[in-house]
């Protein structure tokens, strides 16, 4: 694509097609549409680009708008970003979604299910309930990326087929029963509540058996923005459990979702978030 009138440069990159697990077209989507919100402005020019050209990219844009996640890409905007160039998310706070360096940024926060990181070399079962078991680097980016066993057995079946993938290193995190939430987020980087928060929605996961636990909504915010600060993110999502008693745990984070489900409002204030960057 080229860019659109106006003055100020703003570049999107698109997200790796193997980093969108069944989400492929809601990613290209998301990002087109936020492209369209600021088109719309007249704020400035606007243009979209598969990871791979940004190597190839010559002209330094004002603010680049990225859902890309693979190094190479990350170190090239690494460069950018040294240039001047504001890029949301941050190369820092992409990096931070990765699952080893979130689960040590997230440590110690009581609000999020005790994790941790292990080699695939068939660990005891931490939890005799059951436990989580995540791959160690990406979020989820295909299917069994993330799952549950509830033995010793399954287990050790689940780390085999990680260590047959390649993957070396999972994170291990304590099953929390209840309501499953999804939380959507756009907002500046700040102290908790301090923060400048745009938008923040949420809302139930299909396919539970929903016991509809009543819980503090306002809780479930701060808690959500309490995580995204700690990894610095502006335009997130990710997933939390509200216990029967009320409890709130965030169980992940990653950057820049899809949010399918309501994609224009979410374009509508990641534009916005946009804009201030070069206002």
């Amino acid at each position: 694509m080229h860019f659109y009138k106006n003055n100020k440069k703003y570049l999107g990159i698109f997200r790796e097609t193997e980093h969108s697990p069944e989400r492929v077209v809601d990613d290209e989507l998301i990002l087109r549409a936020v492209a369209q919100k600021l088109s719309d402005t007249g704020s400035g020019y606007v243009r979209l680009i598969s990871p791979s050209e940004i190597h190839e990219t010559e002209d330094i844009p004002d603010v680049i708008f990225n859902m890309a996640e693979e190094e190479p890409v990350l170190k090239r905007l690494e460069e950018m970003e040294q240039q001047g160039v504001q890029v949301v998310n941050s190369v820092q706070g992409v990096r931070n979604t990765f699952r080893h360096t979130m689960t040590c940024r997230l440590e110690g926060l009581p609000f999020v299910p005790k994790t941790v990181l292990s080699d695939t070399s068939n660990p005891a079962l931490p939890e005799p309930e059951g436990i989580w078991i995540k791959r160690g680097d990406y979020h989820a980016i295909q299917k069994d990326d993330v799952v549950f066993a509830k033995t010793q057995q399954e287990m050790e079946r689940i780390l085999r087929c990680f260590d047959s993938r390649g993957i070396r290193q999972v994170a291990l995190q304590s099953h929390v029963p209840g309501d499953l939430i999804k939380f959507y987020g756009v907002r500046e980087p700040g102290n908790g509540m301090n923060g400048n928060t745009r938008w923040f929605h949420w809302f139930y996961h299909r396919d539970q058996d929903l016991k509809n636990h009543p819980f503090d909504q306002k809780e479930l915010q701060a808690r959500c923005e309490q995580a995204a600060d700690r990894l610095m993110v502006e335009v997130f999502g990710g997933d939390a459990i509200v216990r029967q008693d009320g409890e709130i745990f965030i169980i992940d984070v990653n950057a820049w979702p899809s949010f399918a489900l309501f994609r224009d409002q979410a374009a509508e204030s990641i534009a916005r978030h946009i804009m201030e960057k070069v206002s």
